[in-house]
């Protein structure tokens, strides 16, 4: 806090510095103008750095206070005991038809949102409610949800954000329903799918799906995976050997959000020596984006991306933005990014036809120039580009360069698919759970970078198989936790990560221009459900129907046991 001009800068580890600073400016009573939030290298959040804490009030009050810098940092252990995801009980019935088609459902959510709410604790609970038809059609459906206060830790947004509690509901049931109609569950799934010809499709508790060819994406994720294969061997395993087990899960993950996070700002500027530099809203603490946003804008003006620049982060730099949630980096803040360009991209092929004396058609932007089509071999940089039109007064003759700022909204939520087959060997002597197979395909619409989308995928599957196998939160009768650090809470290793084979498929979606759909979340939400239902299909010839997750090899031995 700087009190001679009244001026407030805070560093915050958070996924949204410009909401961070209009709760602030409420809370402290602090005019716009005078405070500045940074998000510095965040590291990991998956929706805990969307809240607001205490401490993020307290700390910027007392530094207004005692007028001096003031830091507070927290331990691993205070992070464990502050915010927690998931944690909701579902119970389903479902009435289906004896060739499987689903006539509805009824589900009971009972949501436990621990001692008080948090900014983000809604969010998981009204997505699961409202998604919980997943990628099928369900002519009728019920639902209740009660959330329940309890003297423990606080819930609230976490990576996928009620989809993997709503798909572990759905896809486990629709297992259930195979196994009691003697049905192979992948013909379950198909019987129920939302045809291609149906979108937009609006399901009966709300939400309208954009686009999707389910049935394409599960046929390829069973054939990667060699579905029959592993049938066959699993039928071959005698009583003394261990059980092999298959899982399905096809489901669906919006992205985009709802009100002023279907919103978003970029700005493009370009000085006189070519340097662009991107400006955006949303605040990136991992997800590549400013790869992606490089690489859009050298695809667009057609220069490397080494020449771009991405800003984000500040405040006091770019002034709106909502952040980065949701799965809305690309489709919302890279979507506003690509309006700006075109109106870049316009402008410069004006004036290089202007220049060059020849129509705004025949303009090309590549390899580090601006060219006509007609005369490849004559060109210019952008630099040279606008040297050349401020000698004609085509612009003006200042240092300001050129600036384009636009926003974009976003209709409705995209909806990305994915289809997951798991094969897992579970020992009858111990419930050790190994993987033989994963096979999983996605459906994120139009890919900018796959490197990205595949780092992206591949720790959601790490963190779903986690919440499957080893991560709970445990407690006392008192409410005090058990599990409050990492000796204790069951991170699952590197070494327990199965090979992935993965692919991806394009159903672009009309809700954008780049046809983008999220993928920051889409691979969490069918892990859990997944990898549960190849356990237990490993586990059905002992008549074992259920087990809460974490199936831990205690649980699965004492099953086993009766």
């Amino acid at each position: 806090y700087e009190s001679d001009d009244e001026t407030l800068t805070i560093w915050n580890s958070t996924q949204a510095p410009h909401r961070v600073k209009g709760y602030l400016c409420e809370a402290l009573k602090v005019p716009e103008d005078k405070m500045r939030v940074v998000a510095p290298d965040v590291g990991g959040s998956f929706g805990m750095k969307d809240c607001i804490y205490p401490e993020d009030v307290l700390v910027p009050y007392l530094s207004m206070k005692l007028e001096r810098p003031i830091k507070w940092l927290e331990s691993r252990q205070e992070n464990t005991l502050s915010y927690h995801g998931r944690g909701q009980s579902l119970a389903i019935e479902m009435a289906v038809k004896n060739d499987g088609a689903i006539l509805g459902m009824r589900v009971q959510v009972v949501a436990d949102v621990g001692a008080y709410f948090l900014l983000t604790t809604p969010s998981p609970i009204f997505n699961t409610v409202r998604r919980i038809n997943g990628p099928y059609v369900i002519p009728a459906v019920s639902v209740e949800l009660a959330a329940a206060v309890t003297n423990k830790t606080p819930t609230g947004a976490f990576r996928g954000t009620g989809g993997p509690e709503s798909a572990f509901c759905l896809e486990r049931t629709l297992d259930l329903v195979a196994k009691d109609l003697g049905m192979d569950p992948a013909d379950v799934r198909k019987k129920n799918f939302i045809p291609p010809e149906a979108f937009p499709y609006q399901t009966i508790t709300g939400p309208t799906y954009d686009s999707g060819e389910y049935s394409n994406g599960l046929d390829r994720a069973l054939e990667l995976a060699d579905y029959k294969g592993w049938r066959e061997k699993a039928a071959q395993r005698g009583p003394n050997e261990p059980a092999i087990g298959i899982g399905l899960a096809t489901v669906l993950k919006s992205s985009g959000s709802s009100g002023s996070h279907r919103i978003e700002n970029a700005q493009v500027k370009i000085d006189r020596d070519g340097q662009i530099t991107i400006f955006t809203g949303i605040s990136p603490h991992g997800q590549g984006n400013e790869t992606s946003f490089a690489q859009m804008t050298a695809d667009e003006l057609g220069v490397e991306p080494s020449q771009v620049r991405v800003v984000h982060g500040d405040t006091s730099l770019f002034p709106n933005g909502v952040g980065t949630s949701a799965s809305r980096g690309l489709i919302v803040g890279g979507s506003a990014l690509y309006g700006v360009l075109q109106e870049a991209r316009e402008k410069l092929a004006s004036l290089a036809s202007q220049v060059m004396g020849c129509s705004t058609g025949d303009v090309s932007f590549g390899e580090g120039r601006v060219f006509d089509s007609n005369k490849p071999d004559e060109g210019m940089t952008i630099a040279q580009l606008t040297a050349s039109a401020r000698e004609r007064e085509l612009l003006p003759g200042d240092d300001t360069g050129l600036d384009f700022t636009g926003s974009f909204t976003l209709p409705r939520p995209a909806y990305s698919f994915a289809a997951h087959v798991v094969v897992v060997e579970v020992s009858r002597e111990t419930g050790h759970v190994n993987f033989l197979n994963y096979a999983g395909v996605h459906d994120s619409g139009r890919i900018v970078n796959p490197m990205i989308v595949e780092g992206q995928i591949h720790g959601g599957i790490a963190q779903g198989i986690g919440q499957a196998l080893t991560e709970g939160m445990a407690y006392n009768d008192d409410g005090q936790p058990l599990t409050a650090s990492l000796m204790d809470y069951a991170v699952p290793r590197a070494e327990r990560i199965p090979d992935l084979q993965m692919e991806n498929i394009d159903t672009p979606s009309p809700t954008n221009p780049l046809g983008s759909k999220g993928v920051g979340s889409v691979s969490t939400v069918p892990t859990p459900v997944a990898v549960t239902n190849a356990v237990l299909d490993a586990l059905s010839s002992a008549g074992v129907r259920h087990i809460d997750t974490p199936l831990t090899p205690e649980k699965i031995w004492r099953a086993l046991q009766g």
